[in-house]
């Protein structure tokens, strides 16, 4: 890759303060061969010392700028934060665990403008994940694609290296589910895949459960497509059916009390399908921000910054502003 090429490491971290060290010094030895580059890390509301280390990293390398979250809002907004505020052409995503290794950023680049695509992502070859990561990716994407219609970069991982003004695109959609993977083939941008390496953690815990894979696939789901709706029409309609044909030609008590348990729930797994469209419904009328910056060492726009246009309460002095200078919107 030409050493002019211009391009952000952007690292999304919560609760890293056993990795972010040796992630910056891994990461910085990989970008640093490019000229024009930097490192972005997002702190994501750490309760470590996970920002006390960037904070550091920052006063010795003028290279490394910071964002750090008033609370945790989550990775989707963490990465959406990092591509709002990545200054150059390119951006790449990388974990501050190190399970993306940063050796491997230069393939996604290289692919990406050599082919003239809008964003590379990779595939994890050999991915070292607990089975039912890798399982629960390999199902949620499979029911989206091939069941709900969504279109996503099949096998696809937050390891990518994204064209900023791209990225910046997506990052504006007012949309009431973010999800990165579904949002950029719906404003047209060039995408494809490349396989490289993956490591296990190098230190620290996983911050991913069961239960967030279950809500992710969730948001996915109802955010990016009806057909669920359409799928409990069609299984109501038949199960009318099936109901009406027991009660016609079996009298058996015991087969209509199983029908009437299966339809009862049924109406439930009904009901809590709908209710997710309307929680859906009422994220896009909440109005609240998707995340809030208590700190940076860069220009900050005034709604993102949680001190903005604020005074302080009485007999409190108010916190010290974030930087306003630049032509940040």
């Amino acid at each position: 890759m030409p050493a002019v090429l211009s391009i952000t490491a952007m690292v999304p971290c919560y609760n890293e303060e056993e990795c972010i060290e040796r992630a910056y010094l891994e990461i910085s030895r990989e970008i640093y061969r490019y000229e024009d580059s930097e490192i972005l890390f997002v702190d994501d509301g750490s309760t470590d010392g996970t920002l006390d280390i960037i904070k550091r990293i920052a006063r010795e390398d003028p290279r490394v700028r910071y964002l750090s979250f008033a609370r945790n809002f989550g990775l989707e907004s963490a990465f959406t934060a990092g591509f709002a505020y990545a200054s150059k052409e390119w951006t790449v995503q990388l974990d501050a665990d190190l399970q993306s290794p940063p050796a491997e950023l230069h393939k996604l680049a290289r692919r990406a403008v050599e082919g003239g695509y809008d964003a590379v992502f990779a595939v994890r070859a050999g991915r070292q994940d607990p089975w039912y990561r890798r399982l629960g990716t390999i199902g949620h994407q499979a029911v989206a694609t091939r069941v709900l219609g969504i279109e996503l970069p099949v096998r696809a991982s937050v390891f990518r290296v994204v064209r900023t003004v791209v990225a910046h695109k997506v990052a504006d959609c007012e949309v009431s589910t973010p999800y990165f993977l579904a949002t950029l083939p719906l404003i047209g941008a060039r995408y494809t895949t490349v396989e490289t390496a993956h490591a296990a953690r190098v230190a620290g815990r996983a911050k991913w459960s069961l239960g967030k894979l279950f809500r992710h696939a969730a948001d996915l789901f109802v955010g990016f497509s009806y057909r669920p709706l359409a799928l409990i029409y069609l299984a109501a309609a038949a199960a009318a059916v099936g109901a009406g044909a027991l009660t016609l030609f079996r009298g058996d008590v015991r087969l209509l009390a199983t029908a009437s348990v299966l339809l009862h729930a049924f109406g439930l797994g009904a009901l809590a399908l709908l209710a997710r469209y309307l929680v859906r419904i009422m994220r896009g009328g909440e109005g609240l921000p998707r995340y809030q910056i208590r700190e940076a060492n860069v220009p900050v726009r005034p709604r993102d910054d949680l001190y903005a246009h604020r005074h302080a309460p009485t007999g409190r002095a108010a916190p010290a502003p974030l930087p306003q200078t630049g032509n940040l919107p």
